[in-house]
């Protein structure tokens, strides 16, 4: 065994054996060597000289060589001490400053220990716990006294028991959750002689533990209720699809028989009355008057029965576009050619713009909407006043504006002047008779074929509505 691994006992004990041995062995080595050739080669004053010098000298050497080392083994045994008093008195502090409470029980379970930890936890002082057992602070009765034994064997099999929740009692019977740590104490030949208890008070973490649960719980429950609300909102709303759906095929079938079913009384009408004007030999004022007012009413009716086929066309989705590329200009002249005629004496003036590229669209869905915003402008125009037509041209599209030079129209009227039905003088003595429809098609066939559309009132006076087209590809 190597001499760092005794102990003092056991180094003292050894040089007490060593010592004397040393001595007696140096003593016969000198006698057997040295002593026998003095006394052969010098007489007996030297022998007696060199033996008392080196008895003089040997012993004490031996001597001093003996305490120097016991001196060295106290001075390791005294640092060793020092060092352990000191770690002693940190985890002494440790301890004692810690928050948690820290136990020290015997073999049986009972407080040896108590720290400034427990004592704030709990409310019991040292000298009040010490020497009581632990089912004190587990609540006494049966159910204390198995968890004990539990602890106890549990510790004396694995050695620990950790992240064990349980419940105890304070100084005034309040309810401590607490974690619990435990570990065996064990002395010399690994016996153990106790065990080593942290309690960590836990009823603050448990109570927001419970409180979150809760929330979350309420929170589950909210969303399952809203999630059943929206599913009963979604099933509402197909129903209240397919009924829109069923709705919307139904008017447009109502529009289309009711359309088609005015349009052939409506030729008949119309023929009635040419007949009557071209066959009759004798017309009275009364008759003329009446036949205009009937033919009249006759050309409104078809203008409407053709605005609502048009528009349930385009809505459905049923209207072909042949869009092309095409010159703008001889497209304006031909409609102003067109409208002209019934413009009561106006003219209407077209600019004269050489150049302009060419525009990707439906020729015959271009004149429907310039013709449509010339019957418009020509509506709202006082007599003797001229129709404008201004084209732009920009990069990506060409723009057609036409002013009329009557009152303009109210802001509010601007956004809203191209809503289905929309009429800026909804009452009976409307100056220019419509039905709301003939600004809407506009707005839609301009649209689908991927140009803009609004409406604008003049710094002098009267409105402009302007639309573009996009400028055909090269």
């Amino acid at each position: 065994m190597k001499q760092a691994n005794l102990s003092l006992r056991q180094r003292i004990t050894l040089l007490r054996w060593v010592l004397p041995l040393a001595f007696a062995l140096t003593a016969g080595i000198y006698q057997l060597g040295l002593a026998r050739w003095v006394h052969d080669h010098y007489g007996h004053e030297i022998h007696y000289g060199v033996e008392i010098l080196f008895y003089s000298t040997a012993g004490p050497l031996l001597t001093y060589w003996a305490l120097t080392r016991l001196g060295k083994w106290l001075e390791e045994k005294e640092g060793v001490e020092i060092k352990a008093r000191a770690s002693e008195q940190r985890l002494a502090s440790i301890t004692s400053a810690s928050a948690d409470a820290i136990l020290g029980l015997d073999s049986q379970g009972r407080i040896e220990s108590w720290n400034h930890g427990a004592e704030l936890i709990f409310g019991y002082t040292t000298q009040e716990i010490l020497e009581r057992p632990l089912t004190d602070l587990l609540g006494r009765g049966e159910a204390a006294e198995v968890e004990l034994d539990w602890l106890v064997k549990s510790v004396g099999q694995a050695g620990f028991v950790r992240g064990h929740e349980t419940t105890c009692f304070d100084v005034n019977g309040r309810q401590v959750t607490v974690e619990l740590t435990a570990t065996s104490l064990n002395g010399d030949g690994n016996k153990p002689f106790g065990i080593s208890v942290i309690l960590r008070d836990i009823t603050e973490r448990k109570r927001r533990e419970e409180e979150i649960r809760r929330l979350n719980a309420s929170l589950m429950e909210q969303v399952a209720e809203r999630t059943g609300e929206l599913a009963e909102k979604v099933e509402q709303l197909a129903r209240a699809n397919t009924e829109l759906q069923q709705l919307d095929q139904m008017r447009s079938e109502l529009v289309s028989l009711v359309s088609h079913q005015l349009r052939a009384p409506l030729t008949n009408m119309r023929g009635a009355v040419e007949n009557i004007e071209l066959n009759c030999p004798v017309m009275n004022t009364t008759c003329v008057r009446m036949l205009a007012i009937l033919d009249q009413q006759v050309e409104r009716l078809d203008v409407l029965v053709h605005e609502v086929l048009t528009a349930a066309r385009i809505e459905s989705g049923d209207l072909l576009l042949h869009a092309e590329p095409i010159s703008i200009f001889p497209v304006i002249l031909q409609v102003v050619e067109q409208v002209q005629p019934r413009a009561n004496g106006r003219t209407i003036r077209v600019p004269d713009k050489p150049g302009l590229p060419l525009v990707y669209a439906d020729r015959d869905r271009v004149v429907e909407v310039m013709v449509n915003l010339l019957d418009n402008a020509d509506k709202y125009s006082p007599p003797g006043k001229d129709i404008a037509i201004e084209v732009r041209a920009e990069d990506i599209e060409v723009a057609i504006s036409i002013r009329d030079f009557g009152p303009g129209l109210p802001l509010i009227d601007l956004k809203r002047v191209f809503e289905k039905f929309y009429r800026t003088d909804n009452s009976d003595a409307q100056i220019a008779y419509g039905y709301g429809l003939g600004l809407y098609i506009c707005r839609l066939l301009v649209e689908a074929q991927g140009g803009r559309i609004w409406a604008d009132n003049h710094p002098q006076g009267g409105a402009v509505f302007s639309f573009t087209l996009p400028v055909a590809p090269s």
